[in-house]
């Protein structure tokens, strides 16, 4: 208990000064006294002082940072949204990307097979040319062509393979990598405005990636189409062809046996050289004369059977010129006013014939006499 002193008052000095604290005031024992100096109690009375103050800055500054720790777990909420929508960018980017790859080789092999298409018709079209001027058809009909050809070339040519879209016309379609700087821009919106126009751009990308992977789709199938009927007019040249060459063989075939028959005609008056000359003679074994020998080679060695006189046989077979003649030929003279003399060209600008009963059967030249017809008797 505090207790006010009593006795004499004595002088007082500053260090007397204050307040003194006495303890077991009321029992038999002596107290223990204690002086406390004003300089505790103003100590005191600061700690408490700062103490409450501190409660008070405490409670304020808690009270102020509640909205912002809010604020803060808002903001950490949509930061962590902004990431996963930025994963997500990014895993978009990397499909287009791979789209795009996919698209430049889809766009490549359509180029090949277009440039293949042009090729083919450009090759059918000789072909075409070609069976034509062996058929002998008018060159202007072959712009009509066949309906196959000419519908796969008008397809080929109006696909728009160069017209068709790449990579860089869908370079403004695909989202470039996203740093964190871009993602966590706020100036042009809020961060959910901005995911929802980054997802907005996003599913644009993919409709316009499906639109442009449904027309090169389309486009394939066209340039498909278009290469199969190439195909089929193809496989139809080839028959065309196939009948031409056959028939080119067996034209050939009859040239060489025409060749071997008019050689066998050549041979076998040749055979005959030096023999004896017959007016009215028939036979080149026993005598023969310019008619009668010419009727007998064709007869036995060609197969074939004309008139018996030169002037009878001047009006059969066909008129060639010299330069269209061949071996078996007839090459007729004249003496002025009738054909009264046939020789057989053998080739070589030399005829063989009965000439008369002092030569007998003899090669001379072609126009050792001035020759009036050339006939083709043999019709090859």
């Amino acid at each position: 208990m505090l207790r006010k002193r009593t006795g004499r008052p004595r002088r007082q000095s500053k260090k007397d000064t204050g307040f003194t604290l006495l303890l077991l005031s009321n029992s038999e024992k002596k107290p223990v006294q204690f002086q406390l100096p004003p300089l505790f109690f103003k100590g005191l009375l600061t700690v408490t002082l700062l103490l409450i103050g501190l409660t008070g800055y405490g409670l304020i500054s808690a009270a102020l940072l509640k909205p912002v720790a809010r604020q803060k777990v808002v903001l950490e909420q949509e930061i962590a949204q902004l990431r996963a929508e930025q994963d997500k960018i990014r895993s978009e980017n990397q499909n287009l990307r791979a789209y795009s790859a996919q698209q430049d080789k889809e766009m490549q092999n359509l180029q090949e097979v277009s440039a293949e298409i042009k090729n083919n018709i450009e090759n059918l079209q000789g072909r075409d040319s070609e069976i034509r001027g062996k058929l002998g058809l008018p060159a202007e009909s072959s712009a009509s062509g066949s309906g196959e050809t000419a519908q796969a070339e008008t397809q080929a040519s109006e696909t728009p393979v160069g017209e068709a879209k790449t990579t860089e016309d869908l370079q403004p379609l695909m989202l470039g990598d996203a740093g964190e700087s871009d993602i966590y821009d706020t100036t042009a919106g809020t961060p959910a405005e901005n995911i929802l126009q980054r997802e907005s751009n996003i599913q644009l990308s993919v409709l316009m990636g499906a639109r442009q992977r449904r027309n090169t789709m389309q486009l394939a199938a066209e340039l498909e189409q278009s290469r199969a009927m190439l195909s089929e007019a193809s496989d139809n040249y080839d028959q065309y062809e196939g009948v031409i060459r056959s028939q080119e063989f067996q034209e050939e075939q009859r040239r060489e046996r025409a060749t071997q028959r008019r050689q066998s005609i050549r041979a076998y008056a040749l055979s005959f050289l030096g023999g004896r000359y017959v007016w009215g003679g028939e036979n080149p074994y026993s005598g023969v004369d310019c008619s009668g020998f010419t009727r007998y080679i064709l007869s036995h060695a060609g197969g074939v059977y004309i008139n018996r006189t030169a002037a009878e046989q001047a009006q059969q077979g066909r008129e060639v010129s010299i330069d269209e003649a061949k071996p078996g030929d007839l090459i007729f003279y004249s003496n002025g006013s009738r054909v009264n003399h046939v020789a057989m060209y053998i080739g070589d600008g030399r005829v063989v014939h009965a000439s008369n009963e002092r030569n007998g059967i003899m090669v001379s030249r072609w126009d050792y006499r001035t020759p009036v017809h050339i006939r083709n008797m043999i019709g090859e």
